[in-house]
């Protein structure tokens, strides 16, 4: 949540993944520390970043003869929401979200979290231009391919019902929910204050 009051696509992703977290961060002030495997994924995708700046000409994500407009930030005052995307690309006129991963591409659909947050970016995207956004894009560093993505109706109810819980949790200061999987809670920077984690 930045000064002025809006959550993040960051918290959005933190809250889907444990609500505590939520919590510990926004209601005991207790920031999330950055991970070794985080910092490597923004180093490539920095390096990623300044080959598109270098050589504009050549289009972003093999979106080929799209425009595009590179850390796009967007808002969306209705849900109090913000973020900064990759790129926004203009293929055919039409307004897409599209993010950088460094990893291979999945085999099937894409990953839930890179999901979330293409549409998170795709409602903040849809607010500021007043028109609809339901394709966004994947490019995957580690084999330079790039995936196509639907954003349905339905990922985007589950955006503003994520976010309503997490407006919850700041007002009565009180979790219902827990982590999408106990395994989370083994690396949780707050394990040891966590009350599902044996904490305080």
């Amino acid at each position: 949540m930045n000064r002025e009051g809006f959550w993040s696509v960051s918290d959005v992703l933190n809250h889907i993944y444990c609500p505590w977290i939520t919590y510990h961060w926004y209601v005991l002030n207790v920031p999330q520390s950055k991970t070794i495997k985080t910092e490597e994924g923004l180093r490539q995708q920095n390096e990623y970043v300044r080959k598109v700046r270098k050589h504009p000409e050549r289009g972003v994500g093999g979106v080929k003869g799209a425009k595009f407009v590179s850390e796009r930030l967007l808002r969306s005052k209705r849900l109090m929401l913000a973020g900064k995307c990759d790129y926004v690309v203009y293929p055919n006129g039409t307004s897409c979200p599209l993010e950088i991963k460094n990893m291979k591409i999945p085999p099937g659909k894409p990953y839930k979290n890179t999901l979330i947050q293409l549409t998170c970016y795709a409602i903040m995207l849809e607010e500021e231009i007043a028109n609809q956004v339901d394709t966004a894009y994947i490019h995957y560093l580690k084999d330079g391919l790039t995936q196509k993505v639907s954003i349905a109706k339905e990922n985007k109810k589950y955006i503003e019902d994520i976010i309503k819980q997490m407006d919850s949790v700041l007002e009565k200061e009180i979790v219902n929910g827990k982590p999408m999987s106990w395994r989370c809670c083994w690396d949780c920077c707050y394990l040891k204050i966590c009350a599902l984690g044996g904490g305080s």
